[in-house]
């Protein structure tokens, strides 16, 4: 039902001029981008190819996932943190990480411990080993990301990090 310009002024919280014309199916056509020309593409090719260069020279040896070291990266910042903080900063559903943690538990790489201040929540907390297993990690991982970003000037990968924090904070509504 298409509504009238009058209805969508009178509509409480709507500004007529933010209203877009409603569209239908067929409006929306794929771009016919070809990868070269389509951001979401070339990032994803791009972490995929980082992420695997990681997990068949380094992670695979550890006997880590990327996953797991995702979170053992997470939480080497802050250790301690509850499931729902991890897996929004990992991008991984909640019910996943629970499984991935527990997973982790069982390679020793961390442990779960009660929240003190809330009984019903539970806590992440990484062992001497995930430390030591990222510690393991990290240089081979350092070195994938300097190989990435040595094609950009000093002042390019600054203004790449600033973009990409702009994107995140504003895809992830954290």
């Amino acid at each position: 039902m298409k509504r009238s310009a009058a209805q969508v002024e009178a509509s409480p919280g709507c500004d007529p001029t933010l209203q877009k014309p409603s569209m239908t199916t067929s409006d929306f056509a794929p771009p016919h981008l070809g990868p070269d020309k389509n951001i979401a593409f070339q990032m994803a090719s791009i972490i995929f190819r980082m992420e695997q260069d990681l997990r068949n020279f380094t992670l695979r040896k550890l006997d880590l996932t990327y996953i797991h070291f995702r979170v053992l990266q997470y939480l080497l910042e802050k250790d301690g943190r509850n499931i729902t903080e991890i897996a929004r900063a990992t991008a991984v559903r909640p019910a996943v990480l629970s499984r991935v943690v527990s997973q982790m538990e069982e390679r020793a790489l961390a442990v779960r411990k009660g929240d003190p201040k809330d009984n019903r929540s539970t806590r992440v907390y990484l062992t001497d080993l995930g430390r030591a297993k990222y510690a393991q990690a990290w240089p081979d991982a350092h070195k994938i990301i300097q190989h990435a970003l040595e094609v950009l000037e000093p002042e390019e990968r600054a203004q790449l990090g600033v973009s990409l924090k702009k994107i995140a904070e504003h895809i992830c509504r954290y």
